[in-house]
């Protein structure tokens, strides 16, 4: 696959995320993929690596959390072989009425025409403000 492709998976992926399409992200992952959030272990319960059956029950509790959604929306992005970076903003309203708006940067890797990998880093400190602390 090429690296276009690669990058089409990938705004897949996030339209999918974005819609609540859980099936439909699931899709483009492999049966072996990991999806790390980075942070140290046990500082923020989010923070650590889930398998695909994790993804599936991220996309649940974003559901239950967003009501109206949470909508991922990617804007600066590299490509190299297997390998695609790229920033991205999320936007939703908690059911208690707070804001989540965070930045991000994924890394995703292929293997042939799956996500084998995830490496997501973010701002730790506003998802503890909305998620702990609100």
């Amino acid at each position: 696959m090429s690296t276009a492709n690669y990058r089409k998976t990938v705004t897949a992926f996030f339209d999918r995320f974005s819609a609540g399409d859980s099936d439909g992200v699931l899709a483009l992952l492999d049966d072996a993929a990991s999806w790390k959030v980075m942070g140290r272990d046990g500082a923020l319960p989010i923070s650590g690596e889930m398998n695909k059956e994790g993804v599936a029950g991220l996309m649940s509790t974003v559901a239950q959390a967003f009501p109206q959604g949470m909508t991922l929306t990617p804007s600066g992005w590299t490509s190299e072989g297997e390998r695609v970076a790229v920033e991205v903003e999320s936007y939703g309203v908690k059911a208690d009425g707070l804001i989540y708006n965070n930045l991000y940067h994924f890394l995703f890797v292929f293997c042939g025409e799956r996500i084998v990998l995830i490496r997501e880093y973010m701002d730790t400190l506003h998802v503890k403000s909305v998620f702990i602390d609100g």
